[in-house]
């Protein structure tokens, strides 16, 4: 399992049993929070294949637990053996600028994106590499299930996802993905920050959508 963390580095964590939620205000705030298990799949694949002895087995799961403790986002980290976390993950800021992102889990283990654009969008991609490999995991008993909403304010101009509603919150829309395996088209919004009411333009400048991102494949 070792090799599909090298060429698949984007999936060494697999989320699974989780809610994931993403916050987004027009004026550039959002809020990412994560309930649920990390997989650390290279290491749970060697365990499970027996390709690991069990010291070497327990010390890397010290290991990555220890890594998710590092970062401040990480409210909570429970090791249930395996490597597999269970974990609580909270974030708040706000972008003031184009070309900046926020990454979970980290920028070396993205499992999505949220980024600003030279056009004054924010866009939030879910990793869509996963499916290229989703067989592999499933032999290994990772189906990947969770929901994951995003609740804005913003004007939405791309989205694809299954369920959409009002929010509870006034002016607010929810849009939801209920994963059922890696198989599932990852998340992809993007939606337009507030313009400038003396200029008419994003407050951080831009024009036109021609370098926006595009969806995860």
């Amino acid at each position: 399992m070792s090799f599909l963390c090298a060429a698949f580095l984007t999936s060494c964590f697999v989320p699974d049993q989780y809610e994931a939620e993403i916050r987004l205000t027009k004026d550039g705030s959002y809020g990412i929070t994560f309930i649920g298990i990390l997989i650390y799949a290279p290491l749970y694949g060697q365990i499970v294949r027996g390709t690991i002895d069990e010291a070497h087995a327990l010390e890397n799961d010290r290991m990555f637990k220890e890594q998710l403790e590092r970062e401040t986002a990480f409210k909570e980290v429970v090791g249930l053996g395996k490597g597999r976390y269970r974990v609580r993950y909270e974030l708040e800021g706000r972008f003031t600028g184009k070309h900046q992102s926020v990454t979970f889990v980290t920028r070396q283990t993205p499992i999505f994106r949220v980024l600003t654009t030279e056009s004054g969008n924010v866009v939030v991609n879910g990793s869509g590499r996963g499916k290229m490999y989703a067989k592999n995991f499933e032999e290994l008993g990772i189906k990947s299930q969770g929901l994951v909403r995003i609740v804005t304010d913003a004007t939405v101009i791309e989205q694809n996802a299954q369920f959409t509603r009002a929010s509870v919150t006034p002016g607010f829309t929810t849009y939801d993905w209920r994963r059922r395996d890696l198989n599932d088209a990852p998340p992809h919004v993007v939606a337009k920050l507030a313009v400038d009411p003396r200029t008419g333009v994003p407050a951080y400048g831009g024009s036109g959508a021609a370098n926006d991102p595009p969806a995860a494949k």
